[in-house]
């Protein structure tokens, strides 16, 4: 029984690999996830892609999340990844759930004719900035939709950025228009 068990695990694990690696994950990531080895993950790479392995750092930065596209684009995948998360069968891994809610991102901005600027790779390290919460989901006080925000920079009004587009202020309300000088009333 435990052979089997065994088997189905290790198939799992080259199945989840290949799902990264169709996607453009960097090979440490699959690593990370599958615990495979890095020879083998840039042998498959190379299989399955055509070409080396990318190389270079991982992207680490959570600066990158708050821009305001960045952050439109990134709050989605967070709201589709819980979502998957809360929904999801008992024993359901956490490579199924990324894989999931990037490739509905990439989807919805496919759909919408937008390009889609996060990489799996920005997605993974956004998974590991909300587990170790060095960024959080915000609830826009006027709009009500949930955005990424840095722990730093914790605001009990807090405004997302189309809000504060339209005018509103963190005091509440719509901010006054101002008047040029030299306008006729």
């Amino acid at each position: 029984m435990s052979t089997k068990r065994a088997l189905q695990s290790e198939i799992r694990q080259y199945r989840n690999a290949e799902r990264l690696l169709v996607l453009g994950a960097r090979v440490p990531i699959v690593m990370e996830m599958t615990q495979l080895s890095s020879w083998f993950l840039r042998k498959l790479s190379l299989e399955i892609r055509g070409e080396a392995p990318r190389k270079g750092q991982v992207p680490n930065s959570d600066q990158w999340y708050l821009r305001r596209q960045n952050n439109l684009e990134a709050s989605l995948f967070c709201a589709l990844y819980e979502s998957l998360k809360k929904y999801a069968e008992a024993g359901t891994d956490e490579c199924a759930l990324l894989v999931g809610a990037y490739s509905q991102v990439r989807a919805d901005f496919g759909a919408a004719g937008a390009a889609v600027g996060m990489s799996i790779d920005r997605a993974w390290w956004l998974v590991k900035s909300l587990q170790i919460k060095n960024l959080r989901r915000a609830r826009c006080r006027v709009c009500q939709g949930r955005y990424l925000q840095a722990w730093s920079r914790l605001e009990r009004n807090f405004l997302c950025w189309e809000c504060r587009q339209q005018g509103y202020t963190v005091a509440g309300g719509r901010a006054p228009r101002r008047v040029r000088r030299g306008a006729a009333s």
